[in-house]
């Protein structure tokens, strides 16, 4: 442990007067807190990361516990802290508020940085019994902040909106619900038991807005913060389970998925579509047949000797890894999708023989395909993982495609984990990155993102994704997307599959996909019109490039999401509270695609002024106004007082800088922004290797200015820049290097 910032004189007076109020109180001190003995129980009462704490029970000696939820930092060495005493009540005190506990009762409270609680009085609650597998449950009781529950946010995507009331903690197809939420109330909080396989659950009293949280096992741990807004929680969130790391960046591209590559000539055909018609595109992801000629689905229990679990398929790959740098040199990178589960009999009998297999893991899932999982938690399971799977990577793959990992709720962490371990043998300093059809609190450290499953085809479900979406990356997922298009169910016409792309170019990941029975979604298959309004909303993806891009060093630095609700940037609008098919790329951007047919839809303008994004016509704030959009048009604003760096017109990331960056100043006050540069593959970035140019907008001087630091150097940096100021007047614009420092005045 790190040293821990006391002061030894206030403890020492702490404990003597604990002692001198009464001999049958058992309070200790340890170097992370304040202990108490109640009854069966032992709490301990600590400080956790900065601005947070954390409140331990467990019975039968259960020490708080370890969990793959968390980021495996030592918290409690960054955090000074005091002993404090309220009457009865012992605890902790920090910068952030304090946390205390009765011992006589087993009370308890967290008070903000104000001294208000944020937390009534709740109860330690006591170690049930369950009579049914797999045993006992700790409960803890947090008071109520209201009188009525209104709903908490931030629990995961199994719910219809974003105030959500109901605790469905587990993971499945395209669903990822985590233990933990953050209240209106104040606070934020995160549960974690003995076993990650076995999270915990709360429920809320409807009349009084009490909740307790039950969790598996003989210990149970909340991480607690107090946070008066959805911002500043999932700051809190992303310093326990950790902050995502930046994706490559090919992968803010447009991502084309199939189910159903024919062969290598429909690869190569379908890459010179791409081409010739002037469609961006930056990756290809392959199902099933990239390496085996026919899917697992009927393969049995003890496997197949034929069956291929780490080759190519040489139909689509004769040739693997000079035909994935041939795709490479047109900017089309490779990720290829895996499961959970091998399929040939040897490798399933050596599994098995060793004990690597999930048998008996969950008897409700004890399928065919179950039967074949692996368990990836197995450290000597992923070495041999590992050494069966370098060889792919080095060919030239560039991420995974993870599928139907539900077996247990921790699989996706513990998957991903070993493809860290691949990448580590392969490529230390490369990014990692995969999609996976769930996760659990955590992965989003190691580079993962989700997709929401297989979908169904339809309006609703368009309708619907945003909400998902978003759920998720208030849950941790900064990364999410979806099939655009929809996997199965009615063919979306063009039409639907016009207005589905251009929702996911504000959606973290742009990726179609399909079934293999349906129509691909290649942008070009539902007539030339849909064509048209494709391809425009593709390349304006990869025009918001450098924007997206420096959200996603934000996103590293301290949590927030790129695709955000309204709440969280406009947290006392009641109006905002719950809207969720409109939304916020970072600060400035709001997104209103049109999700139903028919090409209108109505738009709430949260206060301020916001103007059309690319024109200069102004949009009243605090109101609600009905818009019609034609196929290629989508309905976009841009916040008044705001910078948005954009990219000349490209085929793929790889083209970069591709021309003049495009600095396009929203004015009506003054206005930041911070571009962020680096080599889009490694991880230098994460010690210095970036680019940084902060520019700085006087609203009452009409004068640009910008500072650059940071010593990345590549050719992909832009190096000159036009700066067009959006307003009345219609936009003027200057052409000027982007020198280190400098400044222009645009009338």
């Amino acid at each position: 442990m790190g040293s821990i910032r006391i002061n030894l004189a206030g403890l020492a007076s702490f404990l003597l007067s604990v002692a001198a109020a009464t001999a049958q109180e058992n309070v200790q001190t340890n170097e992370n807190g304040i202990v108490a003995t109640i009854g069966p129980a032992r709490v301990e009462i600590a400080p956790a990361a900065a601005g947070t704490f954390r409140l331990s029970v467990g019975y039968d000696g259960a020490a708080p516990a370890q969990s793959s939820f968390l980021a495996p930092v030592d918290r409690s060495s960054r955090v000074g802290w005091h002993a404090a005493r309220d009457g009865a009540f012992v605890g902790v005190r920090t910068e952030a508020g304090r946390l205390l506990v009765n011992p006589h009762t087993g009370e308890w409270t967290l008070e903000n940085a104000k001294g208000e609680p944020v937390i009534p009085k709740g109860n330690i609650g006591t170690l049930e019994t369950v009579t049914n597998a797999p045993g006992s449950r700790v409960t803890i009781a947090l008071g109520a902040a209201a009188k009525k529950f209104t709903g908490v946010y931030g629990c995961g995507n199994e719910h219809a909106t974003l105030a959500q009331t109901e605790s469905r903690t587990h993971v499945d197809n395209g669903i990822a619900s985590v233990p933990y939420y953050w209240s209106p109330g104040g606070y934020c909080v995160l549960a974690i038991g003995a076993d990650d396989n076995r999270p915990a659950t709360w429920r809320a009293a409807a009349n009084t807005g009490a909740i307790t949280w039950s969790v598996p096992g003989k210990s149970g741990d909340l991480y607690l913060a107090p946070a008066e807004t959805l911002r500043e929680a999932t700051m809190h969130y992303a310093d326990w389970a950790g902050h995502p790391p930046v994706p490559p960046r090919w992968a803010f591209g447009y991502l084309q998925s199939r189910w159903g590559w024919k062969n290598r000539a429909y690869i190569e055909d379908t890459l010179k579509q791409f081409i010739d018609k002037k469609i961006p595109v930056d990756a290809f992801i392959y199902d099933f047949e990239w390496y085996t000629t026919m899917p697992d689905y009927e393969v049995p229990a003890p496997g197949l000797a034929n069956f291929s679990d780490f080759n190519w398929n040489t139909n689509l790959f004769p040739e693997p890894a000079q035909q994935i740098a041939d795709y490479k040199s047109n900017g089309v990178h490779c990720v290829v999708i895996r499961k959970p589960r091998l399929g040939n009999a040897t490798n399933l009998a050596f599994i098995r023989a060793q004990g690597w297999d999930l048998a008996g893991i969950d008897p409700k899932r004890a399928d065919k395909f179950d039967s074949r999982d692996v368990n990836y938690r197995n450290p000597d399971f992923r070495r041999w993982y590992v050494e069966r799977t370098t060889n792919l990577l080095a060919q030239g793959i560039d991420g995974w495609w993870n599928d139907e990992g539900e077996a247990s709720y921790t699989t996706y962490y513990y998957w991903n984990l070993a493809e860290q371990e691949v990448l580590d043998q392969t490529a230390p300093d490369r990014r990692l990155w995969t999609i996976n059809r769930a996760f659990s609190p955590g992965v989003q450290r190691l580079g993962a993102g989700a997709w929401t499953g297989d979908i169904r085809t339809s309006w609703k479900t368009l309708l619907n994704t945003p909400t998902s979406l978003l759920n998720w990356g208030l849950a941790g997922m900064a990364y999410s997307g979806c099939d655009i298009g929809g996997y199965d169910g009615p063919e979306p016409d063009g039409e639907m599959l016009s207005r589905w792309m251009e929702a996911g170019v504000f959606f973290p990941i742009m990726r179609s996909h399909s079934a293999h029975e349906r129509i691909p979604r290649f942008p070009w298959l539902r007539g030339p019109e849909a064509e048209s309004a494709i391809r425009k909303a593709i390349e304006l993806r990869y025009r918001l490039f450098p924007y997206y891009y420096s959200l996603a060093h934000e996103a590293q630095a301290t949590g927030l999401p790129i695709m955000r609700p309204l709440i969280m940037e406009f947290p006392r609008d009641r109006e905002a509270a719950n809207i969720s098919d409109q939304w916020l790329m970072g600060e400035s951007l709001m997104a209103a695609p049109v999700l139903q047919a028919g090409g209108e839809r109505s738009v709430y303008f949260p206060a301020g002024s916001w103007r059309q994004f690319d024109t200069n016509t102004v949009m009243p704030g605090t109101r609600t106004g009905r818009v019609r959009a034609a196929l290629d048009e989508i309905p976009l604003y841009v916040r008044g007082g705001s910078i948005l760096p954009l990219a000349p017109p490209i085929q793929h990331l790889s083209d970069l800088p591709g021309g003049s960056l495009e600095l396009q100043v929203y004015p009506g006050k003054d206005a930041a922004f911070t571009m962020v540069e680096d080599d889009g593959a490694t991880t230098a970035y994460l010690t210095g290797g970036t680019r940084r140019t902060t520019f700085r907008w006087d609203d009452g001087a009409h004068r640009l200015t910008w500072r650059i630091d940071g010593p990345y150097a590549g050719k992909d940096i832009f190096t000159m820049m036009r700066v067009v100021v959006l307003d009345k007047s219609g936009g003027n614009a200057v052409e000027t290097p982007l020198t280190a420092e400098g400044s222009v005045v645009v009338k």
